[in-house]
């Protein structure tokens, strides 16, 4: 199943690369499918290589790096001035 993820991951990132709206968002939604598929496919298996003493760890820290890895792709988000002394006047939203 990780292979075919794989090969459903590299399908969706090709899509992504022609130039129509419509097309990159489904190519996005393809790719969001495999990233969901790896959140299960991982922590088992890591259960199967992974000692008995460790495998809750193990899957534990699958988990956590997922939810780090979107909070920092959400933090990336955030827009930023063009010059760092321009105050941004919040006011006026």
């Amino acid at each position: 199943m990780i292979v075919a993820t794989n090969i459903m991951l590299m399908i969706g990132s090709g899509i992504t690369m022609i130039d129509n709206s419509v097309v990159i968002i489904i190519g996005r939604f393809i790719v969001g499918a495999a990233a969901g598929a790896y959140t299960s496919f991982v922590p088992k298996f890591a259960a199967e290589f992974a000692p008995p003493e460790y495998r809750g760890p193990f899957g534990g820290i699958n988990q956590f790096m997922c939810t780090f890895g979107i909070f920092v792709m959400s933090a990336l988000c955030i827009p930023i001035p063009n010059k760092p002394s321009q105050q941004l006047d919040y006011d006026s939203f």
